[in-house]
């Protein structure tokens, strides 16, 4: 059986990557930066936090 815990898109606009999380507990929450890996770092510490 499978749950989903979260939903992650990212996107690129206007040379800024945008990440937008969505969890059952933190709701929706919206993170940008200049480099893809700066928001995915953004994302994964975010992700640590709440579920651990």
């Amino acid at each position: 059986m499978q749950e989903l815990i979260c939903n992650i898109e990212f996107d690129q606009e206007d040379g800024e990557y945008v990440a937008k999380l969505r969890t059952e507990m933190g709701g929706l929450r919206e993170y940008t930066g200049v480099t893809f890996e700066e928001v995915l770092n953004q994302v994964m510490i975010e992700l640590q936090e709440e579920f651990s």
